[in-house]
C-alpha cells in the first residue's frame, strides 16, 4: 500500500485544496482495514475519496488526517450472469464498469452525465440520472462490502434492508465501502432526441413530458444563445420507435433526422451544443427538432467530461413543484439579469428509500445550477428558492444546511441514519466538521 505525506488534494472543480497528514491508496480490504485500525488507535479521523481527481464540491472530504482514494480497488470480481448482477471493488470507474458489464452482455440501468466517479463515490453522494421512473445509481446496488470504524468487513445484502438502506447512500460516514454488487440489466440501446424550444413551451407540458418518455432531460440557457434569452433544450431518451407524444409538433423545418450535431453519433458535449445552435442558418420561431439518433445506451445517457470549470449547487424538489421553481428562477434571473457559465440543467428521478437519498420516499424534480465568477450570487438566491420548495441538495455539489434542516427534510430517516453511524463508528474515525455538525 502507498501512503504519502506530502499530498495535496484538489477536486476536479477547483474549488476544495488541503494537505492531509497522510493520504493512502489501498490495494486491498487488508489494506483498508490497517488504515481504519491505525485511525482508531491514534483517536484520529479518516475521510475518503473516489476517483483520484474528485468531480465533487461537497466538503464531507476534508480532513486533517487521512485521506483514502479507492482508485487501486479497480477491479471486477464476479459475474452471476443469471441473476444479471456483477461484484466489482468500489474504486473502479464508472466509465471503466460500463466497459466490463459489456463484455457479458450487461448494462446499467441508469447512468448519471458523466462517467469520472468511482462506483462508491456515486453511489454514496446519491448520483443520479433522469427518468421519473427511474431510480438513481444507489438503487441498483443489491450488496455491498465496507470496513466501518471498528475496523471490522461488513458484508449487508437485501436481506438485511434496515443497513443497506442507510448504507447506499452514506456520504462516507458509516465506513469505507471496499465491493458493491450491481443488478444490471439487458445491455440496450436508447434513441435520443434533442429539441429547441423557448422557456415559455416547456413549462406547461413538463407532467406530460415525464408520462410519454423514459427520460427526459431539459437544458435551460438564461444568456442569450440564439439572439434570445431562455433558450432551452428539451432532450429525451427512450427505447428505440417510442411514440413522440407532445414533442410529435415540434418536428419541423431545421430539424432533420440526420442531423447529429456534429461528426459523429456520439451524445452532445457541450461545446458541440454551442457551435451547434449558434451556427443553426435560421433562427427557429417555432419549437424544433434538432438532433435524433440511436446508440448503446451509455452513449446516450451520458456526456464528455466538460472541459469548462464551474461550479455546481443541485436540489431535488417534490417533482410537483417544478413548474413553480422554474417560473419562480426565472423571474430572479430577469431581475438581476444574471447569466450562467453553463445551462440549468432540470431532471426527474423516482423515489426510493434509501435514508439519505434526495429521493427518499418521493419523485422529485432535480435542478442545478451550474456557474463560475458569480456562483455565490446565482447561489445565494436559488437556494433558498429549492428549500422554500422542500428541496434536499445532491450531496456531492455545494450546499448550505443546518442539522435542524436535514432533520427537517428527512424526519425519522435522519434520526435512523444517526442511530446506525452511532453503531458502525462509535469512535467517529470518519467525522469531520461537516459530518458532525449534520449526523453526530
Amino acid at each position: 500500500m502507498k501512503c504519502s505525506d506530502n499530498h495535496t488534494f484538489e477536486n476536479w472543480g477547483q474549488t476544495l485544496s488541503f494537505k492531509p497528514k497522510r493520504f493512502c491508496q489501498p490495494e486491498s480490504v487488508q489494506d483498508v482495514i490497517d488504515i481504519v485500525q491505525q485511525a482508531r488507535a491514534a483517536g484520529s479521523h479518516v475521510r475518503i475519496q473516489g476517483a483520484e481527481r474528485s468531480h465533487s464540491w461537497s466538503q464531507f472530504v476534508l480532513t486533517n488526517d487521512t485521506l483514502v482514494n479507492l482508485d487501486k480497488l479497480n477491479k471486477p470480481l464476479v459475474a452471476d450472469i443469471l441473476k444479471q448482477q456483477y461484484t466489482v471493488q468500489a474504486g473502479i470507474r464508472i466509465k471503466d464498469l460500463v466497459k466490463v458489464l459489456a463484455l457479458d452482455g450487461l448494462g446499467m440501468r441508469n447512468l448519471g452525465s458523466i462517467m469520472e466517479q468511482s462506483i462508491a463515490g456515486a453511489v454514496s453522494t446519491g448520483t443520479h440520472g433522469t427518468g421519473l421512473r427511474i431510480g438513481s445509481i444507489a438503487t441498483q446496488i443489491v450488496k455491498l462490502k465496507l470496513v466501518n470504524g471498528k475496523g471490522e468487513v461488513v458484508e449487508i445484502s437485501e436481506a438485511d434492508m434496515a443497513h443497506l438502506r442507510a448504507a447506499r447512500v452514506n456520504v462516507g460516514a458509516l465506513g469505507i465501502i471496499v465491493e458493491v454488487t450491481i443488478q444490471c440489466v439487458a445491455n440496450y440501446d436508447l434513441e435520443f432526441s434533442a429539441y429547441w424550444c423557448r422557456f415559455e413551451d416547456v413549462t406547461d407540458i413538463i407532467p406530460a413530458l415525464n408520462a410519454e418518455n423514459e427520460r427526459v432531460r431539459i437544458w435551460w440557457f438564461p444568456k442569450p444563445l440564439l439572439g434570445l434569452r431562455h433558450d432551452v433544450v428539451i432532450t429525451t431518451m427512450n427505447p428505440p420507435n417510442s411514440p413522440r407524444g407532445t414533442l410529435g409538433a415540434f418536428e419541423n423545418l431545421t430539424g432533420s433526422p440526420g442531423n447529429k450535431m456534429g461528426s459523429s453519433n456520439l451524445p452532445l458535449d457541450i461545446e458541440v451544443l454551442f457551435t451547434a445552435l449558434g451556427k443553426l442558418a435560421v433562427k427557429p420561431d417555432s419549437s424544433v427538432l434538432l438532433s435524433r439518433f440511436t446508440a448503446n445506451y451509455v452513449q446516450v445517457l451520458t456526456l464528455p467530461l466538460p472541459f469548462i470549470l464551474h461550479r455546481e449547487c443541485e436540489y431535488a424538489i417534490p417533482v410537483e413543484n417544478t413548474r413553480d421553481a422554474l417560473v419562480r428562477l426565472k423571474q430572479i434571473m430577469d431581475e438581476g439579469d444574471f447569466s450562467t457559465t453553463l445551462p440549468f440543467e432540470v431532471r426527474f428521478v423516482a423515489g426510493d428509500d434509501s435514508l439519505l437519498s434526495p429521493t427518499h420516499g418521493r419523485g422529485v424534480c432535480y435542478i442545478g445550477a451550474n456557474t463560475m465568477e458569480n456562483a455565490n450570487e446565482i447561489f445565494q438566491r436559488f437556494e433558498p428558492l429549492m428549500k422554500s420548495l422542500d428541496g434536499r441538495p445532491h450531496w456531492g455539489k455545494h450546499f448550505t444546511m443546518t442539522r435542524e434542516e436535514i432533520v427537517k427534510l428527512y424526519g425519522g430517516s435522519h434520526a435512523e441514519f444517526t442511530g446506525i453511524r452511532a453503531k458502525f463508528d462509535p469512535d467517529n474515525v470518519f467525522g469531520n466538521s461537516l459530518i458532525h455538525e449534520l449526523f453526530d
